[in-house]
């Protein structure tokens, strides 16, 4: 058994210094990390050439050998690599969840000629629509970002990208099936890859489908879907309900390609690795960037240019009505969302840095409009606002597109509350039907009777609209830090995505909290009406709270031992927010501190009844870490920072968080994600330990930074305190926003 300074493998077959004939041969053995290591993937390298490998194929010998406690082990790989006469050095090598491939066995081979080479079938087949379509998607993209490099090359790296074959492996008989998704190209959103497809055995039931990228735990995949397809194909009756459909958590620190598997747990309790698919991923970032420039014949000669491409690199296309459609569609987004000329430099950015106005100056009267009144950050902030608008004798009227638990602190204030029903906007095919739609929420609300009309983020595109129409004053707030058409993607007619770009020009002033944020929002608008005012916390409010507070009673409610740590995670449970990643790291972290982990708990505040708090709860329980626990959103959420010892933030996308101020303003070290607006709160290694968003061995070692070092992280706490008071109070910040509101409402009357 081969044994190096982080593993334990053994080739099984061919033996090592064997003689083989020319042609390609099917390696097969195993590797194992040793304790506090992890494998994701496993290839073979002979010169520059790399063979990907098939890894995971769970072997019940070795997790006894190796006493894991686990049923099996998933350590056994296969490689089909193709020789050429000669000696040959072959290395192996495993991808480790940090992301590095580092070689773990050395082979030597004699390679004798032999005509015909030796063969057997790998699964391959043309590009579908799906792999074309996005294939030509990114080169409409990369044209754009590298306008100084040939398009043409651009499109042979692009292909040179494709983990072409990207099935691996075929289910083993007597199983049938096929993943549809990923394609040879898909989007990690927010850390995680589509996995739809169907996979039934012909005579057994099917008690899970189990989905996993790196190998650190299986999530189970939704299952049991129609399949009327494969039901008419196979005409079998488990065929008929075979599909699966889910997302599979994706580390960011892994390498492209990713190799995706697809396991089926039958009820012999038995477990077969199925798939598997390779897919080229990229962030949501890159679907936030502009087409090319849009001139006569732009998109046809890229897609001529793209054909040449793929034909000249020998790949062949699936050429159907499927693939029909998906260019029509693709071909429409682009006449759509592409630029028509360059996009100008963006006219200097306007730092509020205004007078404080007294109340003589602010409107009489100013409607507040707000997709929601949930316990997230954007209406939150609209409530603060409220407040300070309050103070200063404004009249409020709340408008909301859904009811939410801060209706009753807008009640509180002495506001009218109005639910208005937007449903009709977002159902809308055509531009005619939302005009129509927007007139009539137009006449829903009392707009006329208002001095200023206040829309908090560009979800509320609509209260712009309706503003305009009967000729009130608007104040977009926007907290996104993405595109229109990136944040609703596909799921919204086309004409939607129109009308909230449109609200950047109808707004007679556009605020961003961060200067990353307005950075998203450069190719439409005009940016001579865009202005930077911070967000804010109160932080004399927060200090009279902690002033009535008993650390150790509030330690003792939580349930903490004297010794235990506590690591806080505050945020709405969503994929946004990264808490599936989160908890990969730290089970990461338990593996490698297992004595550490075993005086912290880990506490993600913020849970609720939707799907992705389901899929989080499967996860959970397949990671068995008992010391991480989810906890419901609550509105008495000031304790969690305050008994805290390190407070977490792992989104992948804000613009101004308000839960980094408020752990800021409350003296709690922070590690949190180094994405859009947070470095421009929280400084890097001077107020806060930030790190790349879904990196779970970057976020394992901070951890165990803060959590070993807690001085490191009392410096950090200590200098967070006196950035937010100096430049985000809202004694400091608040009068700036509310004479940006006065300036709107007096230049529009």
């Amino acid at each position: 058994m081969p044994e190096n300074a982080f593993s334990f493998s053994h080739l099984e077959s061919p033996a090592a210094d064997a003689t083989l004939p020319q042609g390609k041969h099917l390696l097969q053995g195993w590797v194992w990390p040793k304790p506090g290591g992890h494998f994701v993937d496993v290839r073979a390298r002979l010169g520059l050439r790399i063979f990907p490998g098939v890894h995971g194929i769970p072997r019940a010998d070795l997790a006894t050998h190796f006493n894991t406690g686990q049923r099996f082990a998933l350590a056994e790989f296969q490689i089909a690599v193709d020789f050429t006469p000669g000696p040959v050095v072959l290395s192996l090598e495993v991808l480790t969840i940090e992301g590095h491939w580092t070689s773990f066995q050395t082979i030597n081979y004699t390679i004798i000629p032999h005509q015909p080479p030796v063969d057997f079938a790998v699964p391959a087949a043309p590009l579908r629509w799906l792999d074309f379509c996005r294939g030509l998607q990114r080169l409409l993209r990369e044209s754009a970002r590298l306008p100084d490099v040939a398009p043409v090359n651009l499109a042979a790296t692009l292909i040179a990208e494709l983990p072409y074959p990207r099935d691996l492996r075929q289910p083993p008989s007597p199983l049938l099936g096929f993943v549809d998704q990923p394609a040879m190209v898909t989007c990690c959103r927010f850390g995680r890859i589509p996995a739809f497809g169907h996979l039934f055995h012909p005579t057994l039931k099917m008690r899970r489908v189990l989905g996993t990228v790196d190998l650190q735990t299986w999530q189970t995949l939704t299952y049991s879907q129609p399949s009327p397809g494969p039901a008419a194909y196979y005409q079998q009756s488990h065929a008929h309900d075979c599909g699966f459909a889910s997302l599979v958590d994706v580390p960011a620190q892994l390498s492209n390609p990713l190799s995706l598997r697809i396991y089926a747990e039958l009820e012999d309790d038995s477990l077969q690795l199925c798939h598997v698919v390779r897919t080229r991923a990229h962030s949501v970032e890159e679907e936030k960037l502009p087409y090319l420039v849009q001139q006569p014949g732009t998109f046809e000669r890229i897609l001529k240019l793209w054909n040449e491409s793929l034909a000249a690199a020998g790949l062949s296309v699936e050429r159907n009505a499927e693939l029909d459609r998906a260019l029509q569609e693709l071909r429409e987004e682009y006449e759509r969302r592409a630029p028509l000329r360059s996009i100008p430099p963006a006219a200097p950015l306007r730092e509020s840095s205004l007078p404080v106005v007294g109340s003589a100056a602010l409107p009489r009267q100013v409607i507040l409009a707000t997709h929601g009144l949930s316990l997230q950050g954007a209406p939150r902030f609209l409530l603060d606002y409220g407040r300070s608008l309050t103070a200063a004798g404004v009249q409020l009227h709340v408008i909301s597109a859904e009811d939410g638990p801060l209706r009753k602190e807008f009640v509180a204030l002495g506001a009218k509350v109005t639910l208005l029903d937007t449903s009709a906007i977002f159902a809308a095919n055509s531009f005619a039907e939302t005009k129509h739609a927007i007139a009539r929420l137009s006449t829903a609300a009392d707009w006329g009777a208002t001095d200023l009309v206040v829309a908090n983020s560009f979800t509320t595109f609509w209260a712009v609209h309706a503003a305009k129409v009967t000729g009130r004053p608007t104040l977009l707030y926007v907290h996104e830090s993405t595109t229109p058409a990136t944040f609703y993607e596909q799921r919204v007619p086309p004409a939607v995505i129109t009308l909230a770009e449109e609200a950047f020009v109808l707004a007679d002033a556009v605020s961003f909290t961060t200067a990353s944020t307005r950075s998203y929002h450069l190719g439409y608008g005009r940016t001579d009406h865009h202005h930077l005012t911070a967000g804010w916390i109160d932080v004399p409010a927060l200090d009279a709270w902690r002033v009535g507070q008993n650390r150790e009673t509030l330690r003792q409610k939580f349930g903490l031992r004297p010794e235990e740590r506590l690591v806080c995670n505050i945020g709405t449970v969503s994929d946004r927010k990264g808490q599936h990643t989160f908890v990969r790291a730290v089970d990461l972290f338990c593996r490698r501190h297992p004595a550490l982990a075993a005086r912290t708990r880990f506490i993600l505040l913020g849970g609720r009844n939707s799907a992705f708090d389901g899929l989080l709860s499967d996860v959970l329980t397949e990671l068995g870490r008992s010391n991480i626990v989810v906890h419901p959103e609550t509105t008495d959420y000031l304790p969690y920072y305050f008994v805290a010892d390190i407070f977490a933030c792992s989104s992948y996308e804000e613009s101004s968080p308000r839960v980094v101020l408020e752990a800021m303003a409350l003296g709690t070290p922070i590690i949190a994600s180094a994405v859009q607006g947070i470095p421009e709160l929280a400084r890097p290694d001077l107020e806060a330990l930030l790190l790349p968003a879904g990196d779970t061995a970057a976020w394992c070692a901070g951890l165990a930074t803060l959590l070993t070092t807690p001085e490191q992280g009392r410096v950090l706490a200590v200098n967070a305190r006196a950035r937010v008071v100096a430049h985000f109070s809202a004694a400091a910040v608040l009068p700036r926003h509310l004479a940006l509101a006065a300036e709107v409402a007096a230049h529009r009357s």
